[in-house]
């Protein structure tokens, strides 16, 4: 099934190209493409109301060599320049770990920075994602978030991603509950082909054509009919069938969509070679869409 919406085209979608050792995200509205060494990803995130921040946080980060790509999508209680302070907190770590591949590590330091700064008990769900290129392992966190939906070209169909495991995918606490909260992750093999969708509640939470909450199972009964022959005409297909199954869908709350794609390309010589210079240079930041430091 095609849906089609004139707001909401290709043509709309900014490119962004992210070097080496480099920081891209924020917390305001974007319709970008982002090409990364090791994957591509299309980024699609609206503000509630006429916010200019919006209480959905995401950030791209490459290492030093582009084997390390990473993502972390949040949804942060609360809307508008109050959460701006909070994506600069995010920011901050994600700029402190661009090289990390401890997953755990990481997630435990984004959570002990987020309880710090947030205020009258806010909190935060959220995903990370770290994939590494030479292996094609994909490793993701899940901080009481929604699961990730994942595609297998393999079997041609769409999946929870826990149903995509041998174990069940661990659930843990919201960032921002407790400092000594004890990530899990889970890794898999991410192919050439495969796409993975991670998304905030707005896009759960839309109504059906028969005016009922679709939920995680009724999201994923709709992407399954998405046409797969050009993986970057994705999101905008999935924003367009949201609205057109309601067109109050996606517009009462904050709604973030995030698609990302293995390239399959090995990493350039000289990535590796410049590596120990870009470590020296530091962290170079582009696009950032959050107010403060």
């Amino acid at each position: 099934m095609t849906a089609t919406n004139p707001g909401h085209t290709q043509a709309d979608i900014s490119e962004q190209r992210m070097e080496c050792m480099e920081l891209w995200g924020g917390s305001r509205e974007t319709d970008t493409l982002l090409k990364m060494s090791g994957l591509e990803a299309q980024v699609f995130s609206r503000a509630y109301g006429s916010s200019e921040h919006g209480g959905d946080v995401y950030y791209f980060s490459s290492c030093a060599s582009g084997r390390i790509s990473r993502v972390l999508l949040a949804d942060v209680t609360g809307h508008g320049e109050s959460v701006a302070t909070t994506a600069s907190t995010l920011r901050h770590v994600m700029r402190n770990n661009v090289n990390m591949i401890r997953q755990t590590r990481l997630m435990a330091a984004i959570n002990q920075e987020f309880t710090r700064v947030s205020e009258d008990g806010g909190f935060a769900t959220a995903l990370l994602i770290t994939y590494f290129s030479p292996t094609r392992s994909l490793t993701l966190s899940v901080a009481g978030h929604p699961p990730p939906l994942l595609y297998r070209q393999s079997i041609d169909e769409w999946v929870l991603f826990e149903d995509s495991q041998a174990e069940s995918l661990p659930f843990n606490l919201p960032l921002g509950i407790t400092e000594s909260t004890n990530y899990g992750y889970y890794s898999l093999t991410f192919e050439p082909g495969d796409l993975l969708l991670a998304y905030t509640d707005a896009f759960t939470e839309a109504f059906a054509a028969n005016g009922e909450i679709l939920g995680i199972h009724g999201l994923l009964a709709i992407v399954n009919e998405a046409p797969q022959d050009d993986k970057n005409d994705f999101i905008p297909w999935l924003v367009a069938r949201m609205q057109e199954l309601n067109e109050a869908n996606l517009t009462h709350d904050d709604a973030t969509a995030i698609s990302i794609q293995p390239t399959g390309n090995r990493i350039p010589l000289r990535d590796n070679l410049f590596a120990p210079w870009r470590l020296v240079r530091g962290v170079r930041e582009s696009g950032q869409q959050t107010s403060g430091t």
